[in-house]
């Protein structure tokens, strides 16, 4: 039997304030030194602070700091995977195309996560450019993701 407050217990569960109040925690119990595995030392805020703004200034003096994500993953060496992928969605319905980016989104992510650092690709579509850890794999995924989810919308993929 499922208890009446169970469907709010799984709200809340779902929530960003349940994640806000977890992290909340974790934080404190970081502090006090009462995780097996984290410390975390405020009184050394400043300082990494300070690391991590002369390592972004030396790597972009400009300050013009690349977005970077999964997306940005498909795009790597020129090529427009993600132009791609929208010219096969352009007809869906905006619900569709969202769940279609979550899909290859998340299946990438599941596929890469045991890439390690020595894993590479090279692809014929970019004049055989090699890419290595994640980036690599993005490519490496694409068409085949795009084969598997959209065969009964388009007739096949070229490559």
């Amino acid at each position: 039997m499922t208890p009446p407050d169970a469907p709010e217990l799984l709200a809340y569960l779902r929530s960003p304030q349940a994640i806000r109040d977890r992290c909340d925690r974790l934080l404190e119990l970081a502090c006090q030194g009462q995780l097996p595995h984290f410390y975390c030392r405020l009184d050394r805020l400043p300082a990494v602070a300070d690391y991590v703004l002369a390592v972004t200034r030396e790597n972009y003096p400009t300050l013009e700091i690349p977005f970077h994500s999964r997306w940005r993953h498909f795009e790597v060496g020129g090529y427009a995977r993600l132009q791609e992928f929208a010219t096969w969605t352009a007809a869906w319905e905006a619900g569709d195309r969202a769940r279609a980016q979550i899909d290859l989104a998340v299946t990438s992510v599941l596929l890469d996560a045991g890439a390690g650092p020595q894993w590479q690709y090279w692809e014929a579509e970019t004049g055989g450019q090699l890419h290595a850890r994640s980036e690599g794999w993005q490519w490496r995924a694409f068409a085949p993701l795009l084969r598997v989810f959209f065969q009964s919308t388009r007739p096949a993929l070229a490559g």
